[in-house]
């Protein structure tokens, strides 16, 4: 997947990170910064673990699992977050579908459960322009797939959002506003070290 970056309005951080920096050594200053960026980095799993699964339909063990190591680079941080598209009937579970021919011949919606809000009923054409369908008892399981073409394959899988892409949807605000915040309680508690001299 191509790589998703969170951007924090932070001009209130960078304001105080400023006064720091006016208050001491450059090199007292950029310890503090590692610690405030190292507690934060760390702190960010912790955040989409709880964040997420409030609009969607995944475990905080699941999220966990995708949140890679800080890096810190000057005045921000870099925190990786990979993982693949969930499958519909796979990850998400899935509702609607037939046996054999039928489930290509006859008419019905397919419904993920991917956001707390409810069920989410796939497009009638999805890649390729073809419907999705779920072929039940067969080889295929109870994933959903569609066709590519006329023909009888290759078949594509029909996939939902990665975890990845969750912190720029539907948490996007409370993901946004939980870092802020966090990060500033660790930039005020470094500042009260500096103007206390430790």
């Amino acid at each position: 997947m191509l790589p998703i970056t969170i951007t924090i309005d932070g001009k209130d951080c960078v304001d105080k990170l400023t006064m720091m920096a006016a208050r001491c050594k450059p090199e007292r200053f950029e310890r503090a910064l590692y610690r405030i960026y190292s507690r934060t980095g760390k702190h960010v799993k912790t955040i989409l673990k709880d964040d997420l699964p409030h609009e969607y339909v995944i475990s905080p063990a699941k999220v966990g699992k995708t949140v890679g190591d800080v890096t810190i680079v000057g005045w921000g941080c870099t925190i990786p977050v990979k993982d693949s598209r969930g499958d519909i009937g796979g990850q998400y579970s899935a509702v609607g579908g037939a046996h054999g021919w039928n489930s290509l011949k006859r008419k019905y919606n397919v419904k993920a459960r991917i956001v707390r809000a409810g069920q989410s009923t796939l497009p009638g054409k999805v890649m390729a322009g073809y419907p999705p369908f779920r072929n039940l008892g067969s080889s295929l399981g109870n994933l959903t797939y569609a066709r590519s073409s006329k023909e009888r394959g290759p078949l594509l899988k029909v996939e939902g959002i990665a975890i990845p892409q969750m912190p720029m949807n539907r948490s996007e605000a409370e993901v946004q506003e939980d870092i802020k915040q966090f990060l500033m309680a660790q930039i005020e508690h470094e500042f009260m070290n500096v103007m206390a001299g430790r």
